[in-house]
């Protein structure tokens, strides 16, 4: 009796040469929803409560998490929301 326990490849593992790419590829897309969704929520709070203490927080945050997203869309290191490309 033998036990698989094997990570997916999209882990480090080994695993079928076509799933690696579809489970990398839906984490990425999911990554990116989560990561599009907190930047709205940031820019929400940002708007409605202009003078709350956490405001410089939150810019910040959006700041980094605006990069993390575009590293993660554009690997190769254009910003894909650029006008003119």
């Amino acid at each position: 009796m033998t036990t698989d326990t094997a990570q997916p490849a999209a882990w480090g593992g080994s695993g079928p040469s076509s799933a690696p790419s579809l489970e990398a590829g839906a984490e990425r897309e999911r990554t990116l929803d989560r990561l599009e969704a907190r930047m709205e929520a940031l820019q929400f709070s940002m708007r409605t409560r202009r003078s709350s203490p956490r405001l410089e927080l939150w810019r910040q945050d959006l700041c980094e998490t605006r990069e993390t997203w575009i590293r993660l869309a554009d690997p190769d290191g254009q910003d894909p929301t650029r006008e003119g490309n």
